[in-house]
């Protein structure tokens, strides 16, 4: 990189040192129209390569004693230099070919977060199932609904006998709620029979299609909501003296 200063009178364009600059507090004569300016006004840097070769101009009688007067090098009439600090580059062409891939990548990327997050999406969109359950059928998946053990409470449960003509058949009976905002999987029932001691005489699983009837949706344990637990079963004389009912996921 080189200095170059320019004439406001005359627009020559000067290759100046920094010695030159500063022996006159920048104040030089043009070679041409003789115009006293300050050097630094318009001092720029450009490449050497911008500068054609130098010409020595015949130097005019100069008062010596004049502390105005500084010896300067004129270059060749040439255009402005140019200021590559000012060039802003071309934004680089983007061609259409590449939107067929990246339409189908976007497509595939949509298409595993879909199948990732089937079961966030059922619990944000429910409307959302019937296409997630299209989905699942054409992919061989299932849409799992959610099992948050913790969200779900015993709210009451009884076990007597059914009839008194037959004491060996007991009824169960229990409210089972949902404390979720969202719908979740039925948990299934683990059922405990005990004697006096507590000590365990008998258990059984009862899951949806035992305790539900057959009219009700079995697959789905509906947001905030409750159900009502139903079944019997034969104890065999067991004489069971209590019981203890609860919930879990298989």
């Amino acid at each position: 990189m080189t200095l170059v200063t320019r004439c406001p009178g005359c627009h020559a364009i000067f290759r100046l040192t920094g010695g030159q600059l500063h022996s006159h507090n920048g104040d030089v004569r043009c070679g041409q129209c003789k115009q006293v300016f300050n050097g630094f006004t318009a001092l720029i840097a450009v490449p050497v390569a911008c500068i054609q070769p130098l010409v020595m101009l015949p130097q005019p009688d100069l008062d010596q004693s004049d502390p105005d007067n500084a010896a300067v090098m004129s270059v060749a009439e040439t255009p402005p230099p140019v200021d590559y600090f000012d060039i802003q580059p071309s934004a680089p062409k983007i061609s259409r070919l590449w939107l067929v891939p990246n339409a189908v990548l976007l497509v595939l990327l949509l298409g595993q977060i879909m199948h990732a997050y089937r079961t966030e999406i059922f619990i944000a969109f429910p409307a959302f199932r019937p296409v997630l359950n299209e989905y699942c059928t054409l992919m061989q998946c299932e849409v799992d609904l959610p099992r948050h053990l913790h969200l779900l409470s015993l709210e009451s449960s009884d076990l007597r006998v059914s009839s008194s003509a037959d004491p060996d058949v007991v009824e169960l009976s229990a409210i089972i709620r949902n404390h979720a905002p969202f719908p979740q999987a039925l948990p299934a029932l683990l059922l405990t029979l005990t004697d006096a001691d507590e000590k365990l005489l008998a258990s059984r699983i009862f899951t949806a299609k035992d305790y539900l009837d057959s009219a009700a949706d079995q697959s789905i344990f509906a947001g905030e909501s409750e159900i009502q637990v139903q079944c019997f079963l034969n104890t065999n004389q067991l004489n069971a003296m209590g019981y203890k009912l609860e919930l879990f996921y298989p």
